[in-house]
């Protein structure tokens, strides 16, 4: 069993307490994980990745964490430089227009740990794995943002799809878990049951070449059906399995 999960299993006790090595390890994970929270993705990390930054109306991190709202839509000046960036894009050929439009979004979320450790090379997989069916209007990083801020950037480009990419909530098993968040033309008015999420994604649960080829199947079958989430799901059950292009996802 202890082999089959992370979770303290077996752990030991000296009379009615752990022992001090279990005691150590679960005091430093439990600092690992308010590390993830607390700390900030490095200022330069977006730049070293090529990619512009946004930021949401959370100022800091103690807004963020104290005012989840603030976390959930752009600060006005960047939504009006993004909206200006493609009010101002060039003509764009037939055979592009022909394609459905994404965006993708990294978010640092509750543990900037997990976007340093694996965002960048999730990010990469799943550009290249996409650029051919898709046609990308950007890839952005948003700092102090929550999975909602992925509606507020829809209602401002109106892309086909939004996959985020953002750091979860960390727990005693692992500080580095990333969550894609996918929903079908997102705005301002869409709704939870919308979205389709792939999550605990790190090298311990679901690994970044499987997670990428997941959220590739889960992006082609949203455009194929034009939806995620439940409607997603609920076209997937009327169809029957195995009877079209619907693959299984990983869904949570």
């Amino acid at each position: 069993m202890r082999r089959a999960t992370p979770a303290r299993l077996g752990a030991g006790r000296a009379g009615t307490r752990y022992t001090t090595s279990a005691m150590l390890e679960l005091r430093a994970d439990h600092a690992r994980a308010v590390d993830a929270v607390r700390i900030e993705v490095p200022r330069d990390w977006p730049a070293r990745n090529s990619i512009p930054e946004l930021a949401t109306r959370a100022a800091d991190r103690e807004t963020y964490l104290l005012r989840p709202e603030m976390g959930r839509m752009l600060a006005e000046p960047d939504a009006e430089r993004l909206a200006q960036r493609f009010a101002r894009r060039a003509r764009i050929p037939a055979t592009e227009r022909a394609k459905p439009t994404l965006v993708i979004l990294v978010g640092d979320g509750l543990s900037s740990t997990a976007v340093q450790a694996h965002g960048a090379a999730l990010m990469r997989a799943l550009r290249n794995k996409l650029s051919e069916r898709f046609r990308t209007l950007g890839t952005f990083f948003i700092r102090n943002a929550r999975v909602r801020v992925e509606d507020h950037v829809g209602e401002i480009l109106r892309p086909d799809l939004v996959c985020m990419i953002i750091g979860e909530r960390p727990g005693l098993a692992t500080a580095e878990s990333l969550s894609a968040y996918v929903i079908w033309r997102p705005r301002l008015s869409s709704l939870e049951p919308e979205r389709t999420v792939i999550s605990n994604i790190h090298p311990r649960g679901l690994r970044i070449g499987d997670a990428a080829r997941k959220i590739v199947r889960l992006c082609s079958d949203a455009t194929a059906y034009q939806a995620t989430g439940a409607a997603l799901a609920a076209r997937i059950a009327r169809q029957g399995a195995g009877s079209g292009p619907i693959a299984s996802h990983q869904l949570g």
